[in-house]
């Protein structure tokens, strides 16, 4: 199995706990791979034993055939054009022959106006951690901020804001770019939170 775009490690955990296979986790940035490698850290031996973190980016980490499936989640919509040409055939490399790749499609159209999502709040203690992100059209790309607190009763202790661009890309666009590298439609996944395709046997 294949995580790319590891972040923090929800799916590489996910698949270690949920499967006997191993897993390359593939997180080049350095703060999300110290969580990441944080998290591994309380798992038993066992588990910690069938994963390696790659601290590069796919087409850096050369991996051939190296799993059956991929899942790049939370990811896609954060590279830019050029990046996601980059992306499509380290993947189709790092796949074996018939393999699987699962992705979340960035959005389709720039936002017409910001858009603002209140973040789930949870009690940890005393203290309540919430938050909210903004997306926003700047040019032809997303502006997302995201705010975060800590609040204890009325109180905020703490507050941060982290900001990041995404691309919008349409799915038949995505999946036009896959197909260029060698990349077919899963038949029968028609979810539209979540985009199916695999590597042919024949290609």
């Amino acid at each position: 199995m294949l995580d790319i775009g590891a972040g923090t490690g929800r799916v590489t955990l996910m698949s270690l706990v949920e499967s006997a296979v191993g897993v390359h986790a593939v997180e080049p940035a350095r703060a999300m791979r110290t969580s990441l490698l944080t998290r591994l850290a309380t798992l038993p031996a066992r588990q910690r034993e069938r994963v390696t973190v790659h601290p590069y980016a796919l087409d850096e980490a050369a991996l051939y055939a190296a799993a059956d499936v991929a899942v790049c989640h939370n990811t896609v919509a954060c590279l830019s054009p050029a990046a996601r040409d980059a992306l499509w055939p380290a993947i189709h490399a790092a796949l074996a022959s018939g393999g699987t790749l699962l992705l979340d499609p960035p959005p389709a159209l720039l936002p017409p106006r910001d858009v603002v999502r209140r973040l789930p709040e949870q009690r940890v203690g005393a203290h309540v951690y919430g938050g909210r992100m903004t997306m926003s059209t700047a040019g032809y790309r997303i502006r997302t901020r995201v705010d975060y607190w800590v609040r204890s009763g009325r109180h905020v202790l703490r507050e941060h804001t982290e900001s990041f661009w995404m691309w919008p890309a349409s799915r038949t666009r995505i999946i036009d770019d896959l197909a260029r590298h060698g990349f077919v439609p899963l038949p029968g996944h028609d979810d539209p939170r979540v985009l199916a395709v695999t590597r042919p046997t024949h290609r």
